[in-house]
């Protein structure tokens, strides 16, 4: 499948690009190699390589600065793919003729562009009374709206900014009571106060200073310190120092300040983080670095205290807050990546991994970072307890790394379910899992269907939830994920396998779609044979459906317990049409066959005909639909078969009047019996091939696979191969050979209507005319050599295909069944040396 993604893209880029005449073949296989060949240097780009990338494309620049700002930027934001993207870059720049295509076709954007802009602005429209007064309402409400005061306004700005579009929202208590904030809310500072410096000593102003200090590390606005209003919302918090400070003690404040900073940082982070948009696990760590700065402000109180008493000075300041600057530098390293990264959920705790994993050299810090982490993690670990242990997902926000998408409700599953269901309801979002479960990642997918399934089949689940915590050893939270995953493939495994007999059932779709009761087939051919030859407008399917009954019952099929789920069905479209559909890509050589293929108008019933399985829920997971359409296809190409040999061998029967004829009238039917004798032993042999050499050796191997499988998806996969073996050695799958077996299965057909049909001569009780013979006989060599053509061509595509590989091996035993002791190979020679000589004598 993922060479028709890769076709598909490819398709769609010629198209974008202009290109549309071109075929994607050979853009398909060029990358391919380059995928192969390149695969260990794109994964394995080096830090130091991808910044040597990055110089040499800034040089390249029109402007370098703005180029490494940018790619600085993107970095800080943890922006995924970054490496593949500036090699992508790298690769761009080097290669000169598509730079100049990429060049042109950006002109071509902006020429379109300013030219939509221009008809835009150009567009004249009629402004009414009514438009006015709508204008001047809107306004007025714009107006009234501004005295809420401006801070509010960029405090609503700042928050609203990183709002999920997606998810509902309540406003912000910073929003509607900005005073309330713990940073800096207000600035207003007396000038009087401001300037009563000047005149005091320097050692005097230590205390004052001190004072200020104590406020500004809290959020709170100081005398002669004032914080700056932020360049954006989520850069590092800037002060001014007053200029009539001495020198000494401003360089002691500035290195004290930092410490309010990162407080800053950090409640900024809070406030906002605690809203319930940002999903629970940014909540609960805002909360955790809430939890921390009360332990701060406390500390600070613990520093009032020293101050009033007069035990403190700004040296002692500095000495005390060295613990406090290298912790909450920490949380404001981690709060501004988190924010500049606008992560959520798995990504937060990626980002926190990442941070544990780093301060290995560093105990303290790490502690703190662990501690961060495992606060994070709580929700994040409800979450998977819950799906791996009960198979359900409690996700309002869209953090956890298994999405639901509701591709199927619960309700329609046994009336109306789709293959879709185990693909596409239950996915892995990429950019939700943690670092920390990468490699468990599917396991936890499939734990959480797996009992999913369980619980719609009404059973209960036993499975203890537990709690699982995150540790710096992987080993505790691995093994707890890997046992839930074996008891619930274990438990849904028994239940599909023993309690719903898919051994049984599957051996049931055996019987029916694979012609595996003889018996039966042949009763029901017997049964429907003057149904089977009608139009399809002109048969009603319940009469079908009374004949499959009758021929279960007449046959060893009765003893069947499921043949009652086995149904008719009468499809739009012959087989050819249907395989050619699915196969075909639309590239350029493909669209030819496609044109070539078209849907037939009028169908006969046996043309159409198919059976159709019932399957309920849980055993439609492994026979869903798409399966079940494998199973059609391959018993539609029997079925016809088997049609065939059966009209054959009415014309075997019909001809046996022939030998009462005396022996010079009887030799003049020999062609006609001879070509009815290659024509058998050809559909004979076909059907050999299928059902024999192709059906009955992946059957055994299927059922040696599904005995050894530890779950469902092993045994999903087992069941795919199975098909996907059978279509392709069927020669289903190959479009060439499908067509040429369906022309000669089509000249079979009209061969038996000209010996049967009542337009044709008929061979009666007594020898005919000459004239009808000499129409008889030309009738007769003009089937014969569209036979021998058909047959010539389908050897030779057999013999075409590629001997070194072993994928079509056994269709070889087919060419060397057909074309037996080179019989057809030495008579096509012969007939091509005698072409050669008439050529020649002519």
């Amino acid at each position: 499948m993922a060479e028709f993604r890769l076709h598909h893209l490819v398709r769609q880029l010629l198209d974008i690009a202009g290109m549309k005449d071109d075929t994607p073949k050979d853009f398909v296989e060029f990358l391919q190699k380059k995928i192969t060949t390149d695969s260990k240097v794109v994964t394995s780009g080096s830090p130091v390589i991808i910044q040597s990338i990055v110089q040499h494309l800034a040089q390249n620049s029109p402007n370098p600065q703005q180029f490494l700002s940018k790619v600085e930027d993107l970095k800080e934001k943890n922006v995924d793919s970054l490496c593949e993207y500036v090699q992508l870059l790298h690769y761009i720049s080097q290669d000169a003729s598509l730079k100049d295509f990429l060049q042109k076709a950006g002109k071509k954007s902006d020429l379109l562009d300013s030219h939509s802009s221009h008809t835009s602005l150009t567009s004249t429209t009629n402004v009414t009374k009514e438009d006015l007064q709508q204008v001047k309402t809107r306004l007025k409400k714009a107006v009234s709206q501004q005295s809420q005061g401006k801070e509010s306004f960029e405090r609503s700005k700042i928050f609203d900014k990183n709002m999920p579009a997606t998810s509902t929202s309540v406003t912000s208590w910073v929003q509607r009571r900005p005073s309330m904030s713990w940073d800096f809310s207000s600035t207003t500072l007396t000038a009087n106060s401001k300037m009563l410096i000047e005149n005091i000593p320097a050692d005097s102003q230590e205390n004052m200073l001190i004072e200020d200090l104590l406020n500004i590390l809290i959020g709170l606005p100081g005398c002669y310190i004032d914080p700056l209003p932020l360049r954006d919302q989520y850069s590092p918090r800037e002060f001014h120092i007053s200029d009539t400070i001495e020198p000494s003690l401003k360089e002691l404040v500035k290195q004290i300040l930092p410490l309010a900073s990162h407080y800053s940082t950090i409640q900024r982070f809070t406030e906002e983080k605690m809203r319930f948009e940002f999903g629970q696990v940014c909540n609960a760590l805002a909360e955790c670095m809430g939890s921390l700065t009360v332990e701060y402000t406390l500390f600070i109180t613990q520093l009032e205290t020293e101050s009033r008493s007069g035990n403190l000075n700004l040296h002692k300041m500095w000495f005390y807050i060295q613990k406090n600057l290298h912790n909450l530098a920490i949380m404001s390293n981690i709060a501004t990546s988190i924010s500049k990264s606008d992560a959520r959920g798995g990504k937060v705790l990626s980002l926190l991994h990442d941070q544990v994993t780093g301060y290995i050299g560093d105990a303290k810090a790490q502690q703190l970072c662990l501690h961060l982490m495992q606060a994070a993690c709580v929700p994040y670990m409800k979450m998977l307890g819950m799906w791996i242990y009960k198979g359900i997902i409690s996700d309002p926000i869209n953090e956890f790394l298994v999405e639901d998408n509701e591709v199927v409700q619960k309700e329609d599953m046994p009336v109306d379910y789709s293959a879709d269901y185990w693909e596409k309801k239950y996915t892995i979002r990429r950019e939700r899992i943690p670092k920390f479960l990468e490699p468990v990642s599917d396991i936890i997918l499939r734990a959480g269907k797996y009992l999913n399934v369980i619980r719609q089949c009404g059973k209960t689940v036993n499975n203890k939830v537990q709690l699982i915590e995150y540790k710096i050893e992987q080993k505790h939270y691995i093994d707890a994920i890997e046992k839930a995953y074996k008891y619930a493939s274990k438990t849904l495994l028994d239940l599909v396998i023993n309690e719903q007999d898919l051994l049984g059932r599957l051996k049931s779709v055996k019987h029916y779609f694979l012609l595996d009761q003889g018996d039966f087939i042949v009763t029901f051919l017997t049964l429907c044979e003057k149904e089977l030859n009608k139009d399809v407008a002109d048969v009603v399917q319940g009469r079908l459906e009374s004949l499959l009954d009758l021929a279960l019952r007449l046959s060893s099929s009765n003893n069947d317990i499921y043949k009652d789920d086995l149904r008719t069905e009468l499809l739009p479209y012959d087989l050819q049409y249907q395989m050619i559909k699915i196969l075909t890509v639309l590239s350029t050589e493909e669209r030819e066959v496609t044109f070539k293929t078209k849907k037939k108008l009028s169908l006969t019933v046996i043309e159409s005909f198919a059976f159709s399985y019932e399957v309920r829920w849980p055993l439609s997971l492994i026979l869903n639909r798409r399966s079940l359409a494998c199973y059609q296809m391959i018993f539609r190409h029997l079925f016809y078969c088997k049609h065939v040999e059966r009209m054959m061998c009415q014309v075997w029967r019909s001809n046996k009047v022939a030998k009462a004829f005396p022996f010079p009238e009887a030799t003049q039917y020999r062609t006609a019996f001879a070509l009815r004798q290659r024509m058998l032993h050809c559909i004979q042999n076909l059907e050999y091939h299928m059902m024999v050499e192709v059906i009955e050796p992946h059957w055994c191997l299927f059922m040696q696979k599904i005995s050894k499988v530890s779950n469902i998806d092993e045994v999903l996969s087992c069941h795919c191969d199975f098909l996907d073996s059978c279509l392709k050695d069927c020669m289903l799958t190959i479009p060439d050979l499908l067509t040429t077996i369906t022309n000669i299965l089509s000249i079979c057909v009209t061969f038996c209507k000209f010996m049967q049909g009542e337009s044709a001569l008929n061979i009666g009780n007594t020898p005919q005319p000459p004239e009808q013979m000499e129409s008889f006989k030309e009738s007769v060599t003009n089937l014969d050599k569209q036979f021998s053509e058909a047959l010539k061509d389908l050897l030779d595509q057999i013999h075409g295909l590629n001997k070194e590989g072993s994928d079509h091996d056994r269709l070889y035993n087919l060419l060397y069944r057909l074309d037996f002791n080179s019989f057809y190979t030495g008579q096509f020679e012969q007939l091509g040396l005698r072409k050669i000589e008439i050529g020649a004598s002519g």
